[in-house]
C-alpha cells in the first residue's frame, strides 16, 4: 500500500516565450505521489506530460521558465534551490528515466562507467565500491551476466536493455522519486511487460514513489494506483484509477477510454477523438476542451472550471461533472 507523501506539487506554471507568443505548457498543475505508490499520467501528445516532468527537477532550458509555484520533496521547495543545490537533488532524491534511452545514454562510454559516475557524483564511495553498487543494480533490473554489459556500450544492447540501464542508473541513489516518461516507447510487447514487472518490483524494494508517463491506457490500468489526465496543460480529472476507468468525471478521460481499440461486434471499434489539442500561444479563459466537446452547454461559454471533488479523492474540471453530465459510459 502507498506510505505517507514524498512529493508534493503545488499549482505549477511553466510557460516558453517565442516570438510568435507564450507557449502555456504546464498551466497550474498541482498532485501528490506517495511513498511506493505509481501516479499514472496521461493526455495526448502535446498536453504538457514531459514539460511537467521537467519543470519538477528544474531542467527546464530557456525560452522556457518555470513562471510559478511549489515542488516539495522532503520538506524543501525545489524551485527555490540554487543550480548548484539541485544538482545535488538530482538522481539522488528525484530521478527521471528518459523516453528515447538511445539519446539519453552516452554512446562514448561504457554502460558501467554512466552508473558509476552517477554514483560517485553524490556519493563519498571508492570506486570499488560504485562498481560493485553498479553491478548489483544491473541484476536488480534483470539484465543477465552484468559483469559482461559492465564494459558493454549502449549501441551493443537491444532497446530493452537499454531501458533497463536507464532504470538502473535513476535507481542507483535509492531516489524518493522515480519519473518514468513514456519507459516502453517502441518496445515488443514482452520487453514492455518485463519493464512494467521491473518498476512494480523496484518501487516496493526501493520504497519509490513513482511518475508513470505514458500514452498506454492499458499500463495505467496494470500499473498506476491515482491517475491525472492532462489536456492543454492542466490536469483535468485526478483520482483513483479505478474510479477514472469505472466512472470517468470528464469528457476528455471519457473520449480517451472511448479512442482504445477493442473487440466489437464488426472486429476492432475505435471512436477517435474529434478535432485537435489547442494551441498553448492561445489557451481560451473557458474550457480549453469545449471546441471538442460532445456534450458542451452554456455553462461552457463562460469562465474555466477548475478542479472539484465528485467522490472521495475523485477531482473533475467540469461544469457539468457534479449535476449528471457527462452521461454515463461503462467502459470498464
Amino acid at each position: 500500500m502507498p506510505g505517507d507523501i514524498v512529493l508534493r506539487v503545488n499549482d505549477l506554471y511553466t510557460h516558453f516565450v517565442t516570438p510568435h507568443g507564450v507557449v502555456k505548457a504546464v498551466n497550474g498543475v498541482s498532485f501528490a505521489v506517495r511513498a511506493r505508490q505509481v501516479l499514472g499520467v496521461v493526455g495526448e501528445s502535446g498536453c504538457g506530460k514531459s514539460v511537467m516532468a521537467l519543470s519538477l527537477l528544474g531542467m527546464v532550458e530557456p525560452p522556457g521558465k518555470i513562471v510559478s509555484g511549489e515542488v516539495w520533496l522532503n520538506g524543501v521547495n525545489l524551485l527555490a534551490l540554487s543550480k548548484e543545490q539541485l544538482r545535488q537533488v538530482r538522481g539522488k532524491e528525484i530521478a527521471l528515466v528518459f523516453q528515447d534511452p538511445m539519446t539519453s545514454l552516452n554512446p562514448v562510454l561504457t554502460i558501467g562507467t554512466q552508473i558509476t559516475e552517477t554514483i560517485l557524483a553524490h556519493r563519498a564511495v571508492s570506486k570499488a565500491k560504485a562498481r560493485q553498487r553498479a553491478l548489483e543494480l544491473l541484476a536488480k533490473v534483470g539484465l543477465p551476466h552484468p559483469e559482461k554489459l559492465f564494459h558493454r556500450y549502449p549501441f551493443q544492447l537491444s532497446g530493452g536493455q537499454r531501458q533497463r540501464v536507464m532504470m538502473a542508473i535513476g535507481l542507483s541513489l535509492n531516489p524518493k522519486v522515480l519519473i518514468a516518461d513514456e519507459p516502453t516507447t517502441a518496445l515488443d510487447v514482452t520487453v514492455q511487460a518485463q519493464i512494467l514487472e521491473e518498476l512494480t518490483r523496484l518501487k516496493s524494494a526501493f520504497n519509490t514513489g513513482i511518475i508513470l508517463i505514458t500514452h498506454d491506457l492499458g499500463i495505467v490500468a496494470e500499473m498506476a494506483d491515482d491517475v491525472a489526465v492532462m489536456y492543454a496543460g492542466s490536469i483535468v480529472e485526478y483520482g483513483p484509477v479505478l474510479d477514472i476507468f469505472e466512472n470517468p468525471g470528464h469528457p476528455y478521460t471519457v473520449a480517451l477510454l472511448h479512442s482504445i481499440p477493442r473487440l466489437g461486434k464488426d472486429g476492432k471499434v475505435l471512436e477517435p477523438i474529434r478535432g485537435q489539442p489547442p494551441s498553448l500561444l492561445d489557451l481560451p479563459d473557458r474550457c480549453a476542451f469545449r471546441p471538442r466537446c460532445p456534450q458542451a452547454g452554456r455553462k461552457c461559454t463562460g469562465r474555466k472550471p477548475f478542479l472539484k471533488a465528485v467522490a472521495p479523492g475523485h477531482y473533475v474540471a467540469c461544469h457539468y461533472a457534479a449535476g449528471g453530465r457527462p452521461a454515463e459510459v461503462g467502459l470498464v
